[in-house]
């Protein structure tokens, strides 16, 4: 199950949810206030390997989808 980041539109916490995919943000609840008025943020991630730093192209073989 992937981690999913929210906000909460009415108390403005940040926070993070361990939750099955295709949960959608009406069925996710704030740890802080209660409400269900959330919203899902866009995240970064990072790895690393062995030795350094990981260079992970995307499908297309470009990195971050760049020329």
């Amino acid at each position: 199950m992937p981690i999913y980041e929210y906000k909460c539109s009415k108390c403005k916490r940040p926070f993070s949810v361990l939750q099955k995919t295709g949960t959608t943000e009406k069925d996710t609840v704030c740890p802080d206030c209660g409400s269900n008025a959330v919203k899902k943020l866009l995240s970064a991630f990072s790895c690393s390997a062995a030795g350094g730093d990981a260079f992970i192209p995307s499908a297309s073989g470009r990195a971050c989808g760049g020329g």
